[in-house]
């Protein structure tokens, strides 16, 4: 699967892209009221396709700024077109070696972890843009089984697979992030990091609703 392919099969999608989505309200907030993001810091929407998370983010966060990441132009017009350009940056670029000048409080990957190639060099180049006490999470309103389940449908996606929450909190953890969420259930899925001191992941890990355990 390259680079070109898959922006080509987002591009052709994007026109019909929110009608062909179930956005699972509650549980995307449910999802993120998880994560202690600051209230007006800075976000990164890696993989943001046509900004579903931009209104839960506006809600719970009021963030300063939302970056919107999406390797496929079409799907950042149309998001342009429903939220505009106040509080908001669209960047066309592949999350695998996109840089930054600036550093967020927040880097998340909402329905999008699957689809990159390598996964764990991602990983490693989105953490160079997050800030000491900054959350990185991957989450998905649905299990993997259904994620699998859908991406098999097409071509270009069918071997896109979501790792276990285990598995990625592993590569987290071997990355220097604290993990203080894991959650890999049939209707959910989350794994969150902090990239902070021992002694402060401590106190996050105490205080998260996921109290750090996995399941």
């Amino acid at each position: 699967m390259s680079h070109d392919s898959l922006r080509a099969f987002f591009n052709e999608k994007a026109p019909f892209w929110d009608e062909m989505q179930r956005v699972e309200e509650n549980k995307i907030r449910s999802l993120l009221r998880h994560l202690p993001i600051p209230l007006g810091g800075v976000i990164l929407d890696v993989g943001s396709g046509t900004g579903v998370l931009v209104p839960f983010l506006r809600e719970l966060f009021a963030p300063s700024l939302i970056v919107e990441l999406d390797i496929a132009e079409e799907m950042l017009a149309i998001a342009r077109k429903k939220f505009g350009d106040r509080g908001i940056e669209y960047v066309l670029a592949d999350a695998e070696n996109v840089s930054f000048d600036t550093t967020f409080d927040a880097i998340l990957c909402y329905s999008s972890f699957p689809h990159f190639r390598d996964k764990k060099k991602t990983v490693v180049n989105l953490l160079r843009s997050i800030k000491d006490g900054g959350i990185f999470a991957v989450f998905h309103s649905s299990g993997r089984d259904c994620i699998h389940a859908i991406h098999a449908l097409q071509e270009v996606t069918k071997d896109h697979h979501l790792p276990s929450g285990n598995d990625l909190a592993s590569l987290f953890e071997s990355l220097g992030l604290e993990v203080f969420c894991v959650v890999d259930s049939d209707e959910e899925y989350l794994v969150a990091g902090v990239k902070v001191a021992e002694s402060r992941a401590v106190s996050n890990m105490e205080s998260s609703p996921c109290g750090g355990e996995r399941d």
